[in-house]
């Protein structure tokens, strides 16, 4: 596992594609998405290989995070990057 903080040996990991989501993320969007589920309180654990690039990244959360995580990710995805946008405009004020 490649992210930085351990997860909790005994935490039960699942993919976000469990979720019901189809992502196949390069490293600038894998790090978009963990920035967002770690913004909304969910634990995120990447998968991937840093020295392939060209390998898409895995991100793995807790089982019991997994439903608020699908939400927030399709929530950004409805939002669109306008809403990105405004939202790191809003937040440098």
């Amino acid at each position: 596992m490649s992210d930085s903080s351990a997860p909790n040996p005994n935490m039960n990991l699942v993919p976000l594609t469990e979720g019901g989501l189809e992502l196949e993320l390069s490293e600038m969007e894998y790090l978009s998405v963990k920035t967002l589920l770690e913004a909304n309180g969910i634990q995120v654990v990447v998968l991937g290989a840093s020295q392939m690039p060209n390998l898409p990244y895995e991100l793995l959360v807790p089982a019991n995070q997994l439903e608020d995580a699908v939400r927030v990710v399709n929530e950004a995805r409805q939002a669109g990057p306008e809403a990105a946008e405004r939202g790191e405009a809003e937040s440098a004020v």
